[in-house]
This record gives C-alpha cells, sequence and structure tokens, in this order.
C-alpha cells in the first residue's frame, strides 16, 4: 500500500469517529453544533489522530481509548485553526478548500464553536475509564494534552508567533515558535497514543524523539509551501507568512537551506523508529511529511 493509499484510508477512518462523537447539527444550540461540525468533520490530514492511532497500535493495549484519545487531539487541532484563522490572528479566509468558520458563521461564533471544540475533547478524554481505561492512565492523557495544547505548548507558540511579526529574523527564536506552536501537538498525539496504548519506557523514550524531530519538519515544510505550494492543492491561501512578516525557516534561512533542514530532521525521526516493532508505518509518515504538497 502507498503512503497516500494508507493515509486516505486512516483518516477517513478517523473522519468517521469524529463525525460519530460530537454531537448532531439537530442538538441545541444548533448553531453552535453546526459550526463546531463544520470545522471539524470532513476536514484535513488528520496526521495527528493517525500518529496517535499507530503510535497506540505499538503498544496494542486500550485501543477503544486510542479512538478517543485521536478524536480529542483532532478537535484541539480543528479549535486551534478556527481561532487562527480569526481576523485578530492571522485573518485567513480560507482553510481546508472551503470559507474559514469566522467567515460563515461570524466572529462571535467562530470563537464560541472554537472554544467549545477544545472542551468537548476533554470531556471525550474524560470518557475514558468507560472503556477500560484506568484511572492513572486517563489522567496522564489529559495532562500530556492539556500541556502540548496549553500555556507551555500550543499557545506559547502562537503568542511568540504574534510577538515576532515583523521583527528582524532570528534562528534561536524561529526555532522556539516552531517547537511550541506545531511540534508541541505533534509530539503530544504520539505521547498520548503511545501512552494509552501501554508502550515500554523505552519505545516511550523513542517515540517522543521521534515527534520532536518530526514536529520540527512538518513546520518547516509548512513554511516552505507557503511560499511555493499551490493553494489549490493546499486549500489555503498562499503567501500570508510572508506579507505578514512572520518568522519562517525560507525567511531566516533560505529556501534550499529550509529544505535541506527538513531533511535533516526527518532523517532524524526515521532513525528513532527505525528499529522499532510496528514502527514502520511511523518511518513512512516522515518521509510524507518531507514530499508533502499540502
Amino acid at each position: 500500500m502507498t503512503i497516500q493509499t494508507y493515509l486516505k484510508e486512516r483518516a477517513a477512518y478517523v473522519d468517521g469517529l469524529v463525525a460519530r462523537l460530537l454531537p448532531s447539527e439537530t442538538t441545541e444550540p444548533e448553531e453552535l453544533h453546526r459550526a463546531m461540525r463544520y470545522s471539524a468533520v470532513d476536514g484535513g490530514k488528520r496526521l495527528r489522530a493517525i500518529l496517535a492511532l499507530e503510535a497506540a497500535s505499538i503498544g496494542g493495549k486500550n485501543l477503544a481509548g486510542a479512538e478517543l484519545v485521536a478524536v480529542a487531539i483532532e478537535l484541539v487541532h480543528a479549535y486551534s485553526l478556527v481561532h487562527d484563522d480569526l481576523p485578530c490572528m492571522d485573518d485567513d479566509d480560507l482553510r481546508r478548500g472551503k470559507p474559514t468558520s469566522h467567515v460563515v458563521f461570524g466572529e462571535a461564533m467562530a470563537v464560541l464553536a472554537g472554544d467549545a471544540l477544545l472542551t468537548y475533547a476533554f470531556e471525550l478524554l474524560s470518557r475514558l475509564p468507560s472503556v477500560g481505561v484506568s484511572s492513572h492512565l486517563t489522567v496522564q492523557v489529559i495532562g500530556e494534552l492539556a500541556q502540548a495544547s496549553g500555556r507551555a505548548g500550543m499557545i506559547a507558540g502562537q503568542v511568540l508567533d504574534l510577538q515576532w511579526e515583523g521583527k528582524a529574523p532570528s534562528p534561536e527564536i524561529l526555532r522556539r515558535i516552531h517547537i511550541w506552536k506545531t511540534g508541541a501537538m505533534i509530539r503530544g498525539a504520539v505521547r498520548c497514543g503511545a501512552i494509552i496504548g501501554e508502550v515500554g519506557p523505552e519505545e516511550l523514550s523513542l517515540l517522543t524523539d521521534y515527534a520532536e524531530h518530526l514536529g520540527l519538519a512538518f513546520q518547516i515544510t509548512d513554511d516552505i509551501l507557503d511560499e511555493i505550494g499551490d493553494p489549490l492543492v493546499m486549500g489555503k491561501s498562499k503567501g500570508k507568512d510572508v506579507a505578514q512578516g512572520k518568522q519562517t525557516y525560507p525567511a531566516v534561512y533560505g529556501l534550499e537551506e529550509a529544505k535541506r533542514l527538513a531533511t535533516v530532521e526527518v532523517a532524524a525521526a526515521k532513525r528513532c523508529v527505525a528499529g522499532l516493532s510496528g514502527g514502520e508505518w511511523l518511518g513512512r509518515i516522515a518521509d510524507f511529511v518531507l514530499e508533502r504538497t499540502y
């Protein structure tokens, strides 16, 4: 099976889980739930959820719990995109090939839908004991996702990203932004999956290192695609980072060096899982991150 086919099939599987676990559009308040589903159902690569499921499968335990974890991660990711697109943030009108949430529902409802997606993610995680996951593991996973998405992770990166718009390129700040803003959630997804699957300490360490390299590679390629990607393929606007004076790898290092650095990070990620039983798809996902066009 090619990596493209694999990712397409796994994304469709995650789409089904998200659609099933989110409240229906007829649940009151209807507009809120329409807005939540608009941004979370049938969209995106589902990479973070797929990574969580793959990491869980290496341990082989609590696979029903892994599904809840995967959906929770996708809901947190969806909330972050809704808020990231707002006029007060990146002011984007296009996401995943369709108008952004605030364009369709208005800014106030977009904010509330993002808030609801975030809080519902943790409501789902609170259900882990109902599918046989121990309270200890439940608390671990909740803490892991909260840290990855919060003040010491994704939000911290977003703060730095805003604070350094229009300032002189800084390699140190750039790396911190990327590790927090994008890398933290990829690291969190892998670790949440590994924890719920009950992998051993050595495997958890290798998977954590893999995720850190992969997260940085993913954001470097995102920076590159913002400059040279096809908006029709990506499903979002091109050139926004440059226009807003953001800290990006091409801006700091140049396009060719950015490509080389992405290659270095992917190679490091693959080394981490090369000898890991069940880690084949994780290695192939790393290759996809380097070669992707969207």
